[in-house]
């Protein structure tokens, strides 16, 4: 029987016990335990009206955090400067933010995000910031 032509495939056991021994599968490798406090997210600003360090994470747990600083950073009505070299990692809805918080900028202000994770640069091209005033640098 041909399994090319469309027919039926039917299993069954071997009738002698004897096939190739089976040797255990190894353990996996333990996972390694986060010591120390959860990642958190620190905006600092550094300068001059809209200039800000971001270091952690933006998550579901620092995503209020992440709305605040953004927020204040836009009340500046100025060009927003976000260094970014310590940004581990952010979410799709951290993203989103920072591209709504875009949109309210002056005319003719924009966000520039300086040097960004990769991960970031995917999210924003996915969920497309092109009409918005968002420049990325690259690293």
């Amino acid at each position: 029987m041909s399994l090319l032509r469309g027919g039926p495939l039917t299993l069954q056991p071997r009738a002698d016990s004897g096939g190739p021994p089976h040797a255990p599968l190894p353990d996996p490798p333990p996972v390694p335990v986060r010591q120390g406090p959860p990642p958190g997210l620190a905006v600092t600003l550094i300068g001059p009206p809209a200039r800000a360090e971001v270091v952690g994470e933006v998550d579901r747990t620092t995503r209020e955090a992440w709305r605040a600083a953004l927020a204040a950073l836009a009340s500046a009505e100025a060009d927003v400067h976000l260094h970014l070299t310590g940004l581990s990692f952010i979410d799709v809805r951290g993203a989103w933010l920072m591209t709504d918080m875009a949109g309210t900028l002056p005319p003719g202000k924009r966000i520039f995000l300086h040097r960004p994770p990769r991960i970031l640069r995917t999210v924003l091209t996915l969920i497309g910031s092109d009409p918005l005033p968002v420049v990325v640098e690259s690293p």
